[in-house]
């Protein structure tokens, strides 16, 4: 959470708000079994499954928002700081590199440990009551946003972003917490005899909170902050308005995240 003596950014107001929730979400009964090894197979698979499907929502609102970007029609010299729409575009070809690649880890980790993401039953198509109900509601969500129609007049992009940073965030913040567990279980329990055989100890934590992920998460924060902050210094009566829109964002991708992880 942000501290109490920084400058207001929109990212540490939204940190403030829910903060029960925000905990639910990020440190749930499945973070605590997938720290210490008791996972069946089974569940991580029907788990894993559903994430690498919420991976075409994801893909689906970044195309989106590189559709709706306002990109500057002069060149910007190459010692001045791109401006945020330049900054964003960059983020989200970079988002879409790192979603593939994410797609492909899960795979690769499936196939050596003996792990199921096929919910289609090999027919192509996923019934329903396959989905967990936070896929169904991110479903939801980044349907929404990805309708075509037009947007707010001032930053369009606004919903998109604090999505992606906010799912960002409490992903990074989820695992952390979970590391954080694994590492005092680790002493305890030998990772061979994990009921997923170190999937989720060996594999999926540390991929989940190293150094370049939270870098990526940062980066965004800074895009979406500044962004706002542009925005709304010519025009204060604005901040309210946008502020209300982030915080919409906010608690419905918070109800999406806690949903997302199984009862276990």
């Amino acid at each position: 959470m942000a501290a109490l003596d920084q400058p207001w950014s929109l990212t540490s107001h939204l940190l403030t708000l829910h903060t029960t929730q925000f905990t639910r979400a990020t440190q749930s009964a499945f973070l605590q079994r997938a720290a210490n090894g008791s996972l069946p197979k089974t569940t991580i698979s029907h788990w894993l499954a559903n994430d690498r499907l919420y991976m075409r929502g994801y893909i689906q609102l970044t195309g989106e928002l590189l559709r709706i970007l306002q990109l500057p029609s002069q060149p910007i010299p190459s010692s001045s700081l791109d401006p945020i729409e330049i900054r964003l575009l960059d983020w989200l070809v970079g988002a879409l590199v790192n979603i593939r690649r994410e797609e492909r880890f899960f795979i690769d980790v499936a196939e050596r440990y003996g792990l199921d993401l096929d919910l289609s039953g090999g027919g192509g198509k996923v019934a329903e009551e396959k989905k967990i109900e936070g896929l169904r509601r991110f479903e939801k969500l980044f349907g929404a946003l990805t309708t075509g129609q037009k947007g707010a007049d001032v930053l369009p992009w606004l919903e998109g972003v604090v999505v992606f940073w906010a799912t960002e965030r409490v992903y990074f913040e989820a695992w952390s917490w979970a590391k954080r567990q694994a590492e005092v279980e680790s002493n305890e329990r030998d990772i061979s005899k994990d009921e997923d055989g170190g999937a989720m100890r060996k594999e999926f934590i540390p991929n989940w909170t190293n150094d370049e992920f939270i870098q990526f998460v940062d980066t965004l924060e800074k895009i979406l902050d500044e962004g706002v902050e542009a925005a709304t210094k010519e025009n204060g009566g604005l901040k309210k308005e946008l502020v209300g829109r982030a915080e919409k964002m906010w608690k419905e991708l918070l109800d999406a995240e806690e949903a997302f992880w199984p009862n276990v």
